[in-house]
C-alpha cells in the first residue's frame, strides 16, 4: 500500500501562478483598451450619423404633408413635429454626441437645421462624423460646428 504525497494542502495555485495570471490579464487588458475606445467612437459617430438621417427624413416628410418646415422650435422640438419622429422619445434625450436635440428654422443665415446644443463630443468626432456626410470640414457643408452647436442644415 503506497501511500499518496498529495495532500489537500498542496492542491492550489502557487503565488507565483497567479502572479503570471494577473500581469497576463493586465496586459491584454492594456492592449484592449485602446481598441475598445476606437470602437466605441465609431459606432457613436455611426449612430449619429443614423438618427441625423432618421430626424431628417421626419422633417421633410412633415415638411411634404404640412407645405413647409414647421415653425422654430425655440432650443427643442415643436410639439406638430413629435408626431412625425419615430418612438421611443428619444429625441428628448442626449444624442450619441451628447448634448440636446433641436429644431431651428430662419436661424444663423440657414432655413432649416437639427441641432444638437451643449454637445460633448470631441472635434476629431465631428471631423470624422463629417467626412462619412459631408466634405470633412465641419466650418462649411452640411454639418457645421460653432463650438457650442452641432448644425445640420436642411435648408440654407
Amino acid at each position: 500500500m503506497t501511500i499518496s504525497s498529495h495532500s489537500p494542502a498542496n492542491t492550489g495555485f502557487t503565488l507565483l501562478e497567479i502572479m503570471i495570471a494577473v500581469t497576463l490579464i493586465g496586459i491584454l487588458a492594456t492592449l484592449a483598451l485602446p481598441l475598445y475606445s476606437k470602437m466605441h467612437k465609431k459606432t457613436n459617430n455611426t449612430l449619429m450619423q443614423n438618427e441625423l438621417r432618421v430626424a431628417s427624413a421626419a422633417l421633410e416628410i412633415y415638411t411634404f404633408e404640412n407645405g413647409g418646415w414647421p415653425p422654430d422650435g425655440s432650443g427643442g422640438w415643436p410639439t406638430e413635429v413629435l408626431d412625425y419622429l419615430p418612438p421611443p422619445d428619444r429625441w428628448n434625450e442626449p444624442s450619441p454626441f451628447g448634448g440636446s436635440w433641436a429644431w431651428s428654422a430662419n436661424s444663423d443665415g440657414v432655413a432649416a437645421s437639427l441641432r444638437i446644443n451643449n454637445f460633448t463630443a470631441t472635434p476629431e468626432q465631428i471631423k470624422t462624423l463629417d467626412k462619412t456626410i459631408d466634405d470633412g470640414d465641419p466650418t462649411s457643408g452640411i454639418l457645421l460646428s460653432n463650438g457650442t452647436s452641432l448644425i445640420y442644415v436642411l435648408e440654407k
